[in-house]
């Protein structure tokens, strides 16, 4: 939803208010109205130019004139008849505050356009691209697999009706042809019979979370799901259920590197706009109430699509309620030492134009950015693009090594470190299924460290008796240690051990304490 939607929309309704300032300056007005409703700005302009010659006070007039040249591009005859505007000293505040804030978009879109950022996108091409859609693009940390979503018409049955569908396609990076494989569509269970797409994947690529429509007869029709691929096979995939999802939209999910805080967008109460952007983070295995990204980020139009980079502080996302050259812009966001982010900068133009702008990834590099674009001279409407992204708007590069350290909590030699996201049935060794995400990570993480040797360690809290604490935290750290070696993992390099309860971080008094003992631990041998 553009700004000047719901002023055009209340001067639609002035001459039945009898707030017109001519008899014969009143249907030109109102004729000009309804063709800016219709998007015919030219036809619009022309009318209103000959109200405001009948008329030279028509505050409205000029009102609406300002917005037709925004349109139009042409800023600073917008400039004028905002400032005109403002001259005539509209009697409504509101119209004063539009005027006031028309005059400092025409300055600012005015001065955007005089001093362009570097921007020369490159198609993806034909492996990636066809004569439909292709949009939402995702990468995993190594850029050898991008997943994007692609629109076409239905060759099924349709789903409630709709002639269109949207699936996951796959293509992987060729470094031999030193460029994209052809885009293969993925498998059942990920893709349905519903629309799926606005993605994220894990830094490995075993984890995709995503947004599906029409599965389960939500109420809202998009909820966000997770899927896990093991063994070379994607997962059932699950819905996130509360509190991520409510009975409100909730799509474009965004996953850190390390994958413990989840980015998203949603029109839930308790924003600031139609929709905002939310972040939660994942505690003992379960997400925690999301939290809104505050009046900094989210404004009383909307914000939607948010990327957070893989160096953890560099946040990017569109909107349409911050200064922008129209409909949805690109903006990027920098988390300080403090946990504070900054305010949101425009990524320039022609990145942005009067259009919408959406979708936008960065390499870990921090120079190669993905997005889509409907630009002349594509394969179809919609296609995917690189570029480099302009010097003042780049994340912090990030490293392959370090995004893999950073992920997988690998620490130096001696450091013992705390396995996320390792759950057991209780009082028993049966690792349960959430576990099996991280331990296959942890599993590719070894391997692609052949020297590394660690201790698997297990941990309880003090309920119950030593011996049998003793005996417990044993069994879980070889079951790790029994699943690690499953994976691939030669049996050399691990050794596990129990420690009951004899090694505690918190207190046994509390029972966020004795939760906190219960752990699985990490120690690098060798």
């Amino acid at each position: 939803m553009k700004r000047n939607v719901a002023l055009v929309a209340l001067l639609l309704l002035l001459p039945l208010m009898g707030w017109g300032q001519n008899k014969k300056s009143e249907p030109l007005f109102d004729r000009a109205a309804e063709l800016s409703a219709q998007r015919r700005h030219k036809e619009a302009l022309e009318l209103l130019q000959q109200a405001v010659d009948v008329d030279p006070e028509y505050v409205e007039a000029y009102l609406l004139l300002g917005i037709q040249y925004m349109k139009l591009e042409m800023y600073d005859q917008a400039e004028e008849s905002y400032a005109q505007c403002l001259a005539l000293n509209p009697r409504s505040p509101r119209w004063r505050a539009e005027a006031e804030e028309g005059v400092k978009t025409a300055r600012f879109r005015k001065h955007a356009v005089e001093h362009p950022v570097p921007f020369r996108p490159i198609n993806l091409g034909p492996n990636v691209n066809t004569a439909d859609d292709e949009y939402l693009p995702a990468l995993t940390l190594d850029c050898h697999m991008l997943v994007f979503t692609r629109r076409m018409p239905r060759k099924a049955t349709t789903q409630r009706g709709l002639p269109m569908e949207e699936d996951f396609y796959c293509s992987l990076y060729d470094t031999m042809l030193l460029d994209w494989g052809y885009a293969e569509r993925m498998p059942e269970p990920l893709n349905s019979n519903g629309n799926e797409g606005a993605q994220t994947l894990s830094h490995d690529g075993r984890v995709m979370l995503f947004t599906a429509c029409g599965r389960n007869s939500e109420p809202t029709g998009c909820d966000l799901y997770m899927s896990v691929k093991s063994g070379g096979k994607w997962g059932k995939p699950r819905n996130l259920g509360s509190p991520v999802n409510s009975r409100y939209w909730e799509s474009f999910p965004s996953l850190s590197v390390d994958g413990y805080t989840l980015y998203f967008a949603s029109n839930r109460p308790g924003g600031y706009g139609g929709t905002d952007i939310w972040y939660c983070t994942l505690e003992e295995g379960r997400w925690t109430e999301p939290k809104n990204m505050g009046p900094g980020i989210n404004t009383s139009g909307n914000e939607t699509a948010p990327y957070i980079h893989f160096d953890d502080k560099t946040l990017y996302f569109a909107s349409d309620g911050h200064m922008g050259m129209g409909g949805l812009d690109l903006f990027v966001s920098k988390r300080n030492d403090n946990g504070e982010w900054s305010t949101p900068k425009n990524l320039g133009y022609p990145i942005n134009t009067s259009g919408d702008e959406n979708n936008l990834i960065v390499a870990p590099d921090g120079r190669t950015a993905v997005f889509s674009s409907d630009r002349y001279g594509g394969y179809g409407k919609l296609d995917l693009y690189s570029f480099i992204m302009p010097q003042a708007s780049r994340p912090e590069r990030v490293t392959y090594i370090d995004a893999v350290r950073q992920a997988e909590n690998l620490l130096t030699l001696g450091d013992t470190v705390t396995l996320k996201n390792i759950f057991f049935e209780t009082a028993k060794a049966t690792l349960l299924e959430p576990s099996l995400a991280e331990l296959d990570k942890l599993a590719e993480a070894l391997k692609r460290h052949p020297r590394l040797r660690i201790e698997v360690g297990g941990h309880t809290d003090a309920v119950g008796s030593d011996e049998d604490n003793m005996i417990l935290s044993e069994r879980r750290a070889k079951a790790v240690y029994d699943y690690l070696i499953e994976r691939g993992v030669s049996a050399e390099r691990l050794t596990y051990k129990g420690y009951g309860e004899t090694r505690p971080v918190a207190s046994n008094e509390t029972e966020s304490g004795r939760a906190q003992n219960r752990r699985t631990t990490l120690t690098p041998l060798k």
